[in-house]
């Protein structure tokens, strides 16, 4: 295999045209050959050569416009013929190789396709640099339409020039190699871009230490995700990494998580007194709310999403990070998903302790009598089962709550306006 090399290029991003100056190639390129400019680490097929000055590729060019760039054009000798000046063996030697290398191209632009890759797959691919600031934290190499992006650590992520406090951002790979944050999770910023990841826009600031976080609207710098370092749940959006382990929801459970998500800013709290809708996967008509916010209920509205209740340590550490043995400064009920700064936890959990309880995923304490009991609203019945705990206190306790508070005292049945819910799951770290 041999390059052909002479004389230098026009070309322009988002063009499929290549104009030379000084080149010759009807004589020395044929189509299905590979073109690539010097130093963009990305080659593209030759379509057509149309004289010695200009060929066409395959697709459009995804690097930068300009001129007297240096090129390289793989040739693929198919034919003997066009191996002047060989003996017979050097011929078929060099037509196998040529042939075997074009396969490689060929599988190595297929497995391309998707290819999402940092030179550290163990941490995320973004950092917070700034209240509303980000940048890479690794080298990644990305396909873009069609094309493998080079995006070197500390590249600077293009933010939207007003944040809105309590949103997420999905940062999307442009085809021009650049990053760009969004509040629009569904349409690109520019044609072809690729959502790679997102964060969340908080309108408070993380807890420093244990006496609760601040009202100055920041990125949560534990929210970023990628599209291999995320939530084990169908949507990373409004969660948190909890201390490496696993994820969490920033905001309690919303009455309206089936538009809303679970996990939203400033919607009304999901509790007994004001139960969630019921989910479709579960026989719900999209409208229709549950009865009460028992524990079998509130549970089946996170599992539509992929989530369960925090066991009792995952809660005590999602909860780090708040104003301990203390409940709101308000001494309220929050109604909303709002912000209270003192209840927020070092991972940027609102509402975390002091607030509402949030059921949790454990049985345990007091136990029913000896006997079937009748109170999972017609889904079959208990025997002797013990009860379930919620954690956290609600906005009365005082100074009963907590990251470690926990009520061992109520039936899983048990439904109350002072109960709420917040999900949690695995993390995912993928290869």
């Amino acid at each position: 295999m041999s390059q052909y090399k002479t004389g230098t290029v026009a070309i322009t991003n988002g063009s499929a045209t290549v104009t030379g100056t000084g080149t010759a190639w009807l004589a020395n390129v044929s189509a299905g050959q590979f073109f690539g400019v010097d130093g963009d680490g990305v080659f593209y097929t030759v379509a057509s050569i149309a004289s010695d000055t200009s060929l066409t590729l395959s697709a459009n060019y995804g690097g930068t416009t300009g001129s007297g760039k240096t090129y390289s054009i793989v040739r693929d000798y198919t034919s003997p013929d066009s191996i002047p000046l060989l003996s017979a063996n050097d011929i078929q030697t060099a037509t196998v190789f040529a042939r075997a290398m074009t396969r490689v191209q060929e599988l190595f632009l297929a497995g391309s396709r998707g290819l999402f890759r940092k030179d550290n797959p163990t941490i995320v691919a973004f950092a917070k640099t700034g209240a509303f600031a980000a940048s890479t934290a690794t080298a990644l190499y990305i396909e873009v339409n069609g094309t493998i992006k080079t995006i070197s650590a500390s590249t600077a992520i293009a933010m939207p020039g007003s944040p809105i406090a309590g949103t997420d951002y999905a940062i999307w790979a442009k085809t021009n190699g650049t990053l760009e944050a969004t509040n629009d999770h569904a349409t690109p910023p520019t044609a072809n871009a690729r959502k790679i990841g997102g964060f969340h826009y908080a309108p408070g600031g993380n807890a420093p230490a244990q006496s609760g976080g601040d009202t100055t609207p920041a990125i949560n710098a534990y929210s970023f995700w990628d599209l291999k370092f995320r939530p084990a749940c169908p949507d990373p959006r409004g969660m948190a990494l909890v201390a490496d382990g696993f994820w969490s929801c920033i905001y309690l459970l919303g009455v309206e998580h089936l538009t809303n998500g679970p996990s939203k800013y400033n919607v009304t709290i999901a509790d007994g007194s004001s139960p969630p809708k019921i989910p479709t996967k579960f026989g719900g008509n999209g409208t229709t709310a549950y009865a009460d916010g028992n524990w079998w209920n509130m549970h089946e509205a996170l599992r539509s999403h992929g989530l369960r209740f925090p066991t009792y340590s995952e809660f005590a550490a999602l909860a780090y990070g708040t104003t301990e043995a203390a409940s709101a400064t308000a001494g309220t009920d929050p109604v909303s998903t709002i912000l209270r700064a003192e209840s927020t936890s070092k991972w940027g959990m609102l509402l975390s302790t002091g607030n509402l309880w949030v059921w949790g995923d454990e049985f345990g304490g007091g136990a029913a009598g000896a006997g079937w009991t009748a109170n999972t609203q017609g889904r079959g019945s208990t025997y002797q089962m013990e009860n379930a705990v919620p954690f956290g206190g609600y906005w009365s306790d005082g100074v009963n709550a907590g990251s470690r508070c926990s009520n061992w005292s109520n039936s899983p049945a048990y439904s109350s306006g002072i109960i709420g819910a917040r999900g949690v799951c695995g993390h995912l770290i993928l290869d």
